[in-house]
């Protein structure tokens, strides 16, 4: 579903000339008003433009101040070559391109994950066992609730709990947010329900709770050593393909440990 996102994306996406394009229809516009006057389409048509770009030109400037994250800086110059400059150095920052253990140079993709997992994998630990406990007998002769509370989630029950989180909020690490799942619940419904019955019934491996994408998030500036890098994690719960233990990740993307 993620890829099929990407390609709608990829598909949907506006053109990089429509900008231009508006920007040439206002001012054609403008240089047939000094000749005549503009038809009721004319002038509808350049007020669309107008308002077309800018909601363009408002985007392109939020999507650089995001991706700079540079704070200093005012609003009216939040699309300069400045903060692109800023935006770029920052993403470069991300990558990990040199690991160094035991003043051993690592610069290969493959040897920079196995140095990165066998560290990590020392600090976090691995999965424990633990013997199953029957708590029923704890709570013979207490009151039971009503069987009304104990039923299986209905479809709106759980769309009511879906409206009700901030759709403004940011995804998670699947990529979807609140906003996804109001906008895409009539083709997501059934797969939801079908978790949440299994849920109920006690199918799910909730094992999966724990798994979490982590990113290495350097401790000092030109980070090179494994133990120079903080891993932070973004939990997140599978619905498919039960997986036990964490998934670390570089800012890169690339996976580095199990």
């Amino acid at each position: 579903m993620r890829a099929a996102a990407k390609v709608w994306s990829r598909c949907n996406r506006a053109p990089p000339y429509l900008i231009h394009n508006s920007r040439f229809l206002i001012q054609l516009f403008d240089f047939f008003e000094e000749t005549r006057d503009l038809s009721t389409i004319e002038i509808q048509a350049r007020y669309n433009a107008r308002q077309g770009l800018q909601m363009l030109v408002k985007q392109q400037a939020a999507y650089w101040k995001q991706r700079s994250k540079h704070k200093a800086i005012k609003e009216s110059d939040a699309n300069t070559k400045f903060h692109h400059a800023q935006a770029t150095q920052r993403m470069r920052c991300k990558f990990i391109r040199m690991i160094q253990v035991d003043g051993v140079q690592i610069i290969n993709h493959d040897g920079k994950i196995a140095a990165l997992t066998d560290y990590f994998k020392s600090i976090i630990g691995v999965p424990g066992s633990s013997q199953p406990l029957d708590f029923l007998p704890l709570y013979s002769g207490c009151y039971r609730p009503a069987a009304s509370i104990t039923d299986q989630f209905s479809e709106s029950e759980a769309k009511a709990a879906m409206l009700s989180m901030n759709m403004n909020s940011a995804p998670g690490p699947n990529g979807f947010g609140p906003l996804f799942y109001k906008v895409a619940w009539g083709a997501i419904k059934d797969d939801v329900m079908q978790m949440l019955r299994q849920f109920h019934g006690g199918l799910v491996d909730l094992q999966r709770i724990n798994r979490s994408h982590m990113v290495l998030i350097p401790k000092k500036p030109d980070a090179v050593e494994v133990s120079a890098f903080r891993p932070i994690a973004l939990a997140e719960l599978l619905l498919q393909n039960p997986i036990q233990g964490a998934n670390c990740k570089t800012p890169s993307g690339n996976p580095e440990a199990n």
